[in-house]
């Protein structure tokens, strides 16, 4: 018996021995945490500054990785109901100053906080295969333009701005019941692509975007109100300082750059 107690106690002898002797297990490898996601900030934006849009967001985002833009492209009077309604959005551009002027006197942006982006012209357009009937906008009054495109003036504002030129020139109620209607001037400018009419009306920098149509003639100067494009940050936008950032890289010389690469003009 006491041969087995002291094995016993010979061998938890050893095992003790053994486990002060090995070397302590080394701490565990620290690994920093993964970064988080970016902030993601939504940009309302009318549909004519999709192209420059396009370019300018992998500048921004290289500059800011921590925030990631989306677009929300459309009409300025469609977006502006949008927002009204209370879809998300951070930064609205308007191809207008009406719809910003309404999110102005309904509270959901400061009239402080208001800036213009640029500016833009408006043309007359043709498809590139299609027949010259329309050469000028005088031909407008004539059967032949047997189907014109031009925005919605009902909340488009490159159609107010071109039933604004129709109405000078004295154009409109001939060519009135000849009008095909687009949702924004980027699907007006489809319609004169695929040749579905024989003329549109349309901005300078859009047409400039397209190999398919041919500009005919400008908007004569004193047309219409000049074009410009209003931005602002949203009161209720939850990552305010991130659409600022974004706002401010669209007027510095970088994000000008760009916008005058795309036939934009500067604000004034």
């Amino acid at each position: 018996m006491k041969r087995r107690t002291a094995g016993l106690l010979a061998a938890c002898l050893a095992v003790l021995l053994t486990a002060c002797s090995a070397k302590p297990a080394p701490d565990p490898v620290k690994t920093e945490p993964p970064p988080g996601r970016p902030v993601e900030i939504i940009v309302s934006v009318a549909a004519s500054l999709t192209h420059a849009m396009n370019e300018i967001q992998p500048a921004f985002e290289a500059e800011h990785p921590s925030v990631k833009l989306r677009f929300n492209f459309g009409s300025s009077g469609a977006l502006q109901q949008q927002i009204e309604q209370g879809a998300p959005a951070d930064l609205f551009i308007s191809a207008s100053p009406g719809p910003m002027e309404s999110l102005v006197e309904k509270g959901f942006v400061e009239e402080s906080a208001v800036t213009n982006l640029g500016t833009n012209r408006v043309v007359l357009i043709r498809g590139k295969t299609a027949d010259e009937t329309v050469k000028t906008w005088e031909d407008l009054r004539s059967d032949r333009a047997a189907r014109i495109a031009v925005g919605d003036p009902a909340h488009v504002p490159a159609g107010q701005y071109g039933r604004a030129v129709l109405e000078n020139l004295g154009l409109w109620g001939a060519v009135q019941p000849r009008l095909v209607l687009g949702e924004d001037v980027r699907q007006v400018l489809s319609f004169v692509e695929s040749g579905e009419v024989q003329a549109g009306i349309v901005y300078s920098t859009d047409a400039a975007a397209s190999r398919d149509v041919v500009v005919l003639a400008e908007a004569p100067e004193g047309s219409h109100e000049p074009v410009v494009y209003p931005m602002a940050v949203l009161k209720e936008s939850q990552h305010s300082a991130e659409a600022r950032a974004f706002a401010d890289f669209l007027l510095s010389p970088a994000g000008m750059a760009i916008l005058k690469k795309h036939g934009f003009g500067p604000a004034g």
